[in-house]
């Protein structure tokens, strides 16, 4: 028998294998899984560690175990949350143009409501972190990139909205795990700079609607701006969730 930490190492892994399997459609939504013996031995570990395993992605909701029944893999876009998001950024190039498109709508969507909401509810030490973050220097794509996600994370804290608050940490998380691949998700340092100072005085002025029209107009030049430099992917298929067997 593994050591504990050893069997949790083998278990991350194996979780790991697992789902790349299921979001690469290798084993499909409906589909059952091996027998559970039959898996563990195909890759190479006891039981118990394969049931760690499963257990992790049952809470991630890609697959369902039922006595009776065995483990199925489910359908991710019905059942699984925004944190399978840095799992699927490194799939297939095709999964990644699709990524691309919807999370430049998300992040028009939301960025422009949070705004909204910040400057109906900014206060005083609100604007000093807002602040704190504008000024501070960016160099280069990557860097103004980051400064941007933390500018609209701190917006979001700004609302007081507990479920805006953890969803931007959540997408903060994400694109620094992968920054490289949203770096040019605006268009120049300076315009980023600009942008926040704008943000903050509509905020200090209270006016809700000129805060979300800012955003919103800053949002929409990034997304041009990605769309047209990378304008071979710019028509990418819906994003779908694991494949279904053919009945």
């Amino acid at each position: 028998m593994w050591p504990p930490k050893e069997r949790l190492r083998v278990a991350q892994e194996v979780t790991g294998q697992l789902r790349e399997m299921i979001l690469s459609g290798s084993y499909r939504a409906g589909e059952k899984l091996p027998p559970e013996r039959k898996l563990a031995e195909t890759l190479g570990i006891n039981r118990a560690t394969l049931r760690e395993a499963l257990k992790t992605l049952e809470h991630a909701g890609l697959v369902r175990s039922r006595q009776g029944d065995g483990t199925r893999v489910l359908d991710f876009v019905q059942t699984a949350g925004l944190d399978l998001l840095r799992h699927l950024i490194p799939l297939r190039e095709a999964t990644r143009r699709s990524l691309l498109r919807d999370v430049l709508e998300f992040r028009q969507i939301i960025g422009r409501e949070v705004a909204r909401l910040a400057a109906e509810r900014a206060r005083p030490e609100h604007l000093e972190r807002l602040r704190e973050i504008a000024a501070r220097p960016a160099e280069g794509a990557e860097e103004a990139l980051l400064q941007d996600l933390d500018f609209y994370t701190e917006l979001a804290r700004t609302t007081e909205n507990l479920v805006f608050a953890l969803l931007l940490n959540t997408v903060r998380g994400t694109v620094r795990s992968f920054s490289s691949f949203f770096a040019d998700f605006n268009p120049a340092v300076d315009e980023v700079r600009t942008h926040h100072l704008e943000v903050i005085e509509a905020l200090a002025e209270g006016d809700a609607e000129r805060a979300s029209l800012a955003s919103d107009r800053h949002l929409e030049r990034g997304k041009a701006h990605v769309l047209e430099k990378r304008r071979p992917e710019a028509a990418p298929a819906v994003l779908q969730g694991a494949p279904r067997r053919s009945r």
